[in-house]
């Protein structure tokens, strides 16, 4: 993400959307009231005589837009902004009427807050900072199976698996044939996704030995992608292994930063500490806030849902007391299974200093 421009006496802030990371921390900047600025394509009606129909015409213009609706379309790399139009840079263009601004990679939007509050602020510098790291992908191999998944900033995105029949042991032959297609099959689908987006780093993973074949293979025919590869054990294959991966803590051991690999992980261990009869960690919005007026709360897990629900204002306070009695606050993104874990607990849990009662 670039910041193009900033008004801070304004509340305005012109930034450009490199990536499909970026659109999902926009959907979370994007509140309803804020007016989102961008070019765009309106359907004008158009007269042309009285005895003929009217004629609608797709027209490029500047428009500004209330946000009521904001959603993210993740399949499609989308964040679609929807409400009444208040501004237009054409004076044909009805202001009132409702309009929907689709913001995907490479859109330059504006976008003006009454007041810009800190987990925006925190949201955009993430964006930013991310914008210089290298993504990772996870590849959890056994015989004839291969699963695959991007760490992206909003969550694991679980590619599509590749499976071959390999066969018995009896038919060795055949065996070592076939294991050699599936092979350089997974090695031009990880080369495919490596160059399109930028990563620099893969796990390649799995409870067997066929990792370690699999990484003689690369050394041996594809050295480039050899140099990008890290191994690790895991108990399981499929999407379960690659979550195996993650909290293992391999992802953070590669990129030290990934947002995805903390939030699952502080997630864990604030289900390890309720496990325990005197854990250090609380869940529910009554325990959380009776633990921040104590000034006991060290990190502050927030699920990103409910900045977009009608408690969002109390849990905002919240996130401020945190951060003033030098706690830290960490936004966890539905889209993984840290999220979905963290849901279950009611969106809103707490790692303490001590323990409140």
């Amino acid at each position: 993400m670039q910041i193009l421009e900033e008004k801070p006496k304004e509340g305005i802030v012109k930034l450009k959307a490199e990536t499909l990371d970026d659109l999902w921390h926009l959907y979370h900047v994007i509140d309803p009231g804020d007016v989102v600025y961008a070019k765009t394509l309106r359907k004008q009606a158009q007269r042309s005589d009285s005895l003929r129909a009217e004629k609608v015409e797709v027209i490029p213009v500047y428009l500004g837009v209330r946000a009521e609706k904001i959603n993210f379309h993740k399949f499609a790399n989308q964040v679609r902004v929807t409400g009444p139009i208040v501004y237009a840079s054409r004076d044909d263009i009805p202001l009132g009427k409702y309009h929907t601004i689709t913001i995907e990679e490479g859109t330059v939007v504006k976008i003006q807050k009454p007041r810009w509050k800190e987990h925006h602020i925190g949201r955009l510098r993430e964006a930013i900072e991310a914008s210089k790291r290298a993504k990772v992908m996870i590849v959890v191999i056994d015989d004839g199976e291969a699963d695959m998944a991007l760490i992206r900033e909003y969550g694991v995105e679980i590619l599509k698996g590749i499976r071959y029949n390999l066969g018995g042991k009896r038919y060795n032959t055949n065996r070592e044939s076939e294991e050699k297609k599936f092979f350089h099959d997974v090695a031009r689908s990880m080369d495919d996704v490596i160059k399109r987006e930028g990563i620099e780093r893969v796990i390649v993973a799995g409870p067997g030995f066929v990792k370690e074949d699999f990484h003689k293979f690369l050394s041996e025919n594809y050295p480039d992608l050899a140099k990008k590869v890290v191994i690790e054990d895991t108990s399981v294959t499929g999407r379960t292994g690659i979550y195996e991966v993650i909290k293992r803590g391999t992802v953070e051991k590669v990129y030290h930063e990934n947002r995805v690999a903390r939030e699952i992980q502080l997630v864990e261990k604030v289900l390890e500490n309720i496990a325990k009869t005197n854990g250090l960690a609380t869940y529910g919005l009554k325990e959380v806030e009776e633990a921040v007026n104590y000034g006991a709360v060290e990190i502050l897990l927030v699920l990103d849902e409910l900045l977009k629900d009608e408690h969002r204002e109390k849990i905002e306070e919240l996130m401020e007391a945190v951060r003033y009695s030098r706690g830290d606050v960490v936004i966890v993104s539905s889209e993984h299974e840290g999220g979905e874990k963290l849901k279950s607990l009611g969106g809103l849990a707490a790692l303490l200093r001590f323990r409140v009662k």
